[in-house]
């Protein structure tokens, strides 16, 4: 009888030390995505301001924005931005509240860079490349999404200097996606449209799309 007393309180403490190491990690991994959250909220906000600031320079006070080192830094820390969101949405979850919120201040930060971009192809006569990548976390299109998103880093990595690369996300409850999309004429995805003008679905290697460049 005493041993058997002795094994149940051997299971009970086992039982309480598991729980208290689950719980530990737990707490641990939740403070560290809650740490990249942070990170990203004030990242978002700077890069946000230093766009509108390019902008309004150019577009209210004519004060000119043709400086190349200011647009590479803008767009690294976009870029990094970018990266780290899909970090959160690895630890969070796609579907998490809190990272669709995210995506969607994201998304505008995106579309001002996009329309900044414009301007200094036009005015300033830069040839920097712009992709639109719309993709889907849909059972039915993630794996394509997935695909097409690394058949992008390839071609990223090959044209760092004149080469931008917009992803939205076509399920974000967004009037600014829905309305992208209608204007590009965006109906499926993966879907691609280089330069403004060139819609291209699901591209199948890399030349498909590098054909399409400045």
């Amino acid at each position: 009888m005493e041993r058997k007393i002795q094994s149940k309180k051997r299971y009970l403490w086992s039982f309480i030390i598991g729980t208290a190491i689950f719980i530990i990690v737990f707490l641990v991994s939740y403070s560290i995505s809650y740490l990249e959250f942070q990170r990203v909220s004030n990242l978002q906000g700077n890069i946000a301001y230093d766009i509108f600031e390019h902008k309004l320079d150019y577009s209210f006070f004519n004060l000119g924005t043709c400086n190349n080192e200011s647009f590479k830094k803008v767009s690294e820390d976009l870029g990094f931005q970018g990266s780290i969101i899909n970090d959160l949405e690895g630890k969070l979850g796609k579907e998490n509240k809190v990272v669709l919120e995210k995506k969607k201040f994201y998304t505008l930060i995106e579309l001002e860079h996009f329309e900044f971009v414009n301007m200094l192809n036009k005015d300033c006569g830069t040839k920097v490349n712009t992709i639109l990548f719309f993709y889907s976390n849909d059972k039915d299109d993630v794996v394509k999404s997935e695909d097409t998103g690394r058949l992008l880093d390839v071609l990223y990595s090959k044209n760092t200097d004149n080469l931008v690369i917009y992803s939205f996300d076509v399920n974000l409850e967004s009037d600014l996606i829905k309305n992208l999309m209608e204007k590009y004429h965006v109906e499926t995805s993966p879907t691609l449209v280089v330069n403004g003008n060139t819609r291209l679905f699901n591209p199948k290697n890399i030349n498909e799309v590098e054909n399409l460049l400045k």
